[in-house]
């Protein structure tokens, strides 16, 4: 395995690491690279991740990085030319896990009756199958679930207790919600708000709630009685949390040995590390399989699941290009970083290779395109489709803040989502009218919660960016707007502070409010929806241009895409149950409020789910691999052919939008790919 950051761990004492031990093991004990979290909470925080763990040219072991596709002059410092999408990414062992909202929800089947999803032959009860086998396999383990499906007895040790839906404030507390049947997920249930609770009925009035998820869920429940959204509930989370329900043997809390397991302590620092460690990201799960644990306090370390040499995992490479070789098999050439140079401090680069007889490649949309580009740029592999880079999506995701709330939303507290709201569904059939802009788009919307290093930034920006959407946009007149404005903040913050020392000791200065207190009636809403799928990825060239550039076949702006409408129409019915009736503002996305980052050339769309480009497809003239990820080989007779031992196993093959997170649906089709190379190199060996 080939992973091109470092691995990212918590730095403070959890519940199963009390002498944080997790760091020294990996640094010292397996010699890896390793860094720690951002863990201030507050706008120190917001200055870390913006310095140590931002990716960028000069930091290229930084957690995050933002692709901007486009063209800039002068170092970056001006945007001559945006390509229309900003694409939130990370880099780290364990890939886009480490910051994902942990979100793992199965789209509604209409997605599956686009013509475009024909090639892939799975019906309803294989889909059931894998969608559970995903489910298992994120919130136990990989290696529990395929212990689990075969009948391995004892199973391997699962890294996590379980999926979990996550609405109140503290863990353990029983949340009174409705269970309705969902024929998208039969064994879990749908879980929503009970607003047919009244008094003497304990917390009829749902104070225990997470303030955002009682908000949101008790204004999707007035949308779906009017006939406005389909269905609502809790999200199922890839994050451990202490079981309501005290008949379940053994609750979530406690692994199979009766250990105690981390559990979400309502931080809302899912997207930039979970200091409690209780998110599952895959790196727990690779570090468990291959390098082992540390153990207790006294205690050698637990010995590895998985024997020496099953799984070597390389951290620090970024691979340039995929080599198909004469003799059969494969070259992968990276670019490395020195790891024991790295260890000491410094940063070394060197170029290297690997052979293997199967290579897959699993870099994420972006990552996974750029490879292939590359490769069929310099003919590295031969006889790519020409249509490496086409279908990409946006996956209609979209986020939007509303400045003033009714109620109390405490937008830092509880995981990043909690909860869910379906528009569309029923009425959205792709099968007979994909073309009519006026037909209606599935979308979702879901509540969103901010990391608390991030509160200060947006309690304060979002009013500035709400003016100047109004008023005028000369880019002049906007930098004089910001430079006084930080001015006057700075200002105000000094003042504030002289004048503690003495004025009234009973009333507190603005300055000092908590970020909370700074959020506390702020929203944000995400949503995503059934985009049309129409962008291309093509590689950067001429000066200033970034490595891999975006655009859509029919020349539309991505924001044009006709799904925008109809979550921003759903966003403006959601409005009026939530916003402050004494000062009503509607929702906005500042990254598109035109006369602001349209004056910078910055307006674009957000969006941390970018699919397709690799696009699975019956044949080579339509995609870039088939339904079990081989990459064709369009040399062959009617391009059905396959560069044998080459798959494709992320984001990228996904032929369309799907409307909801996407990681449930990229596990439950990788382990399908999975389970057929197995089959693959079996036949390899035996040929051989």
């Amino acid at each position: 395995m080939l992973e091109r950051g470092t691995w990212w761990t918590t730095p403070v004492s959890t519940v199963q690491d009390k002498p944080v031990a997790t760091y020294d093991f990996l640094a010292q004990a397996v010699r890896q690279p390793v860094q720690h979290w951002p863990p201030q909470n507050h706008f120190r925080g917001f200055i870390d991740l913006i310095t140590r763990c931002r990716r960028h040219s000069g930091n290229e072991d930084g957690l995050i990085e933002v692709t901007q596709p486009g063209r800039t002059t002068l170092f970056g410092l001006i945007r001559l030319k945006n390509d229309g999408v900003s694409i939130l990414r990370a880099c780290g062992v364990g890939g886009g896990s480490l910051v994902y909202s942990n979100i793992t929800i199965r789209p509604p089947e209409l997605i599956f009756a686009d013509p475009r999803w024909t090639a892939v032959t799975w019906d309803r009860a294989e889909r059931d199958t894998y969608y559970g086998l995903a489910r298992e396999a994120i919130g136990r383990g990989v290696l529990r679930a395929l212990d689990v499906r075969d009948g391995v007895v004892p199973p391997a040790p699962g890294p996590n207790t379980g999926l979990s839906n996550i609405v109140t404030r503290t863990a353990g507390v029983n949340p009174r919600w409705v269970l309705e049947d969902d024929p998208l997920n039969p064994e879990r249930k749908r879980k929503r708000i009970d607003l047919s609770l009244t008094p003497p009925a304990p917390d009829a009035a749902h104070r225990l709630w997470i303030d955002r998820a009682r908000v949101f869920q008790t204004a999707m429940a007035d949308l779906v009685q009017r006939g406005v959204a389909d269905s609502y509930g809790a999200v199922d989370l890839a994050i451990n949390d202490v079981d309501p329900d005290p008949t379940h043997t053994p609750p979530n809390q406690f692994d199979d040995k009766g250990n105690a397991k981390n559990y979400c302590e309502r931080q809302g620092r899912c997207n930039v590390g979970c200091l409690p460690g209780a998110r599952h990201t895959l790196n727990k799960q690779l570090m468990a399989a291959i390098l082992g644990q540390p153990g207790p306090p006294g205690a050698p370390p637990a010995a590895p699941i998985l024997p020496p040499g099953v799984i070597d995992l390389w951290p620090l490479v970024e691979v340039d290009v995929v080599v198909k070789r004469p003799g059969g098999g494969y070259e992968v050439r990276f670019v490395q970083q020195d790891r024991d140079a790295y260890l000491r401090g410094n940063r070394r680069r060197t170029r290297g290779s690997v052979t293997a007889d199967a290579v897959i490649i699993a870099a994420g949309c972006v990552g996974t395109n750029e490879i292939l580009l590359r490769s069929k740029a310099r003919n590295t592999i031969p006889n790519l489709s020409p249509e490496v880079g086409a279908g990409f999506s946006t996956n209609g995701d979209y986020i939007a803040f509303m400045e003033k709330t009714k109620e109390r939303v405490s937008l830092i507290r509880g995981p990043v989502t909690s909860s869910f709201g379906h528009f569309n569904t029923d009425t959205d059939h792709p099968e007979q009218d994909l073309s009519n802009p006026n037909h209606p788009r599935f979308h979702t919307l879901e509540d969103q919660g901010i990391p608390p290093a991030l509160a200060s930034l947006v309690g304060v920006g979002l009013p500035i960016i709400r003016s100047l959407a109004k008023g005028r946009h000369h880019f002049l007149f906007l930098i004089w707007t910001l430079i006084c404005f930080a001015v006057r903040a700075g200002l105000r913050q000094i003042g504030d502070e002289l004048a503690a020392l003495f004025s009234n000791p009973f009333k507190r200065p603005g300055t000092f409010q908590s970020e909370e207190e700074l959020t506390a009636r702020m929203m944000c809403v995400v949503g995503a929806g059934r985009e049309e799928a129409k962008g291309r990825f093509r590689l950067g060239r001429g000066l200033g241009a970034t490595t891999v550039r975006l655009r859509r076949d029919d020349r539309k702006q991505f924001w044009d895409d006709p799904v925008y409408a109809d979550i921003k129409r759903s966003l403006d019915r959601l409005a009026p149950l939530v916003e402050d009736p004494a000062d009503p503002k509607p929702f906005i996305n500042p990254f598109l409020a035109k006369n602001v980052f349209g004056t910078l050339k910055m307006r674009s769309i957000t969006l941390s789910h970018p699919l397709g480009g690799c696009r699975m497809a019956a044949d080579g003239h339509r995609g870039v691999v088939d339904q079990l990820g081989h990459v064709f080989d369009v040399s062959t007779a009617g391009a059905s052919g396959v560069h044998k031992g080459l798959y494709v196993a992320d984001g990228s093959m996904i032929p369309t939008a799907l409307g909801v997170n996407p990681s449930l649906t990229i596990t439950a089709l990788a382990l399908r790919i999975a389970d057929n190379a197995i089959k693959d190199l079996d036949s390899m060996v035996a040929e051989a």
